[in-house]
């Protein structure tokens, strides 16, 4: 029986490294795809005025944001992703699929948080993260992503990537959201340079001594804000192009009053013949 003791050994080694190889390949697998969604298959290129036009709205305690996409186009279904960071450092974040049986808009309610039996978690310090939106259909997938910034009780609202900046005098308590808003909520046939962007709020819409400014792109020399005004486009009017110094380089930026928060974009002028 001692003679065969090493052969013994050694086919229940090998036998623990196979059991233990499968488990790890398997692990692997399941953290490769840690969404569980679908994978994106052809990824189709969509121009500004056929994307999809989304916004975040935040609750009035910020535990909740508000997801509403609207002017859906060619799609059978549709998937999100937010995620977000917390104040520990952690990453959180919700996903959702459906299928849109002809709809050509969507909402939901997101908890910034988990939920248990009835009972609420919600997760602290979030500030920003990031929204992950796949419209499936026709010929492949069309994929957006846009980042958000959560603020509440500053004077000045930003955009992550700092091309956009909204001031005036903000109401304390209530929260806000910026963020790019992906497409348009109408059409619109001139030339977008710069967003679009929009600011929702918790509670009113509306700003005293408001402003926003929008950076102008390299190159350009002229540019017009106008703004969403739940039917139609505004041409705001008192555009002031100023310039910022740092110790690197110049900005140059589009500023306008505004009295209400809602969506912008930056328009190139024609140039007069």
């Amino acid at each position: 029986m001692k003679k065969y003791l090493p052969i013994v050994i050694i086919v229940l080694v090998l036998f623990l490294l196979i059991i233990g190889g499968f488990f790890f390949w398997r692990s692997r697998r399941v953290s490769q795809t840690p969404t569980g969604l679908e994978p994106e298959g052809v990824l189709i290129e969509t121009i500004l005025g056929e994307r999809p036009y989304i916004t975040l709205t935040p609750s009035s305690d910020g535990h909740w944001l508000t997801i509403d996409v609207s002017r859906i186009k060619d799609a059978d279904s549709l998937e999100y992703e937010l995620l977000y960071n917390t104040e520990s450092g952690a990453t959180q974040g919700s996903i959702n699929s459906v299928k849109l049986k002809g709809e050509t808009t969507y909402t939901k309610k997101i908890l910034l948080g988990s939920e248990s039996s009835g009972r609420f978690k919600y997760d602290e310090g979030v500030t920003q993260g990031t929204l992950t939106l796949r419209l499936r259909g026709g010929p492949g997938t069309r994929k957006f992503v846009t980042e958000f910034h959560l603020q509440q009780g500053e004077t000045e609202l930003t955009s992550i990537d700092n091309n956009f900046t909204l001031t005036g005098t903000l109401t304390p308590t209530l929260f806000y959201v910026t963020m790019q808003t992906v497409g348009l909520p109408g059409e619109f046939e001139a030339e977008v340079i710069n967003g679009p962007y929009g600011v929702f709020s918790s509670g009113t819409a509306t700003i005293k001594t408001g402003a926003v400014k929008l950076k102008l792109p390299e190159g350009k020399e002229e540019a017009k804000i106008y703004s969403w005004s739940e039917t139609k486009w505004i041409e705001e009017k008192e555009e002031l192009i100023e310039v910022i110094e740092d110790k690197i380089e110049k900005e140059r930026v589009v500023m306008v009053e505004i009295s209400s928060l809602t969506t912008f974009i930056l328009v190139a002028e024609e140039a007069s013949e």
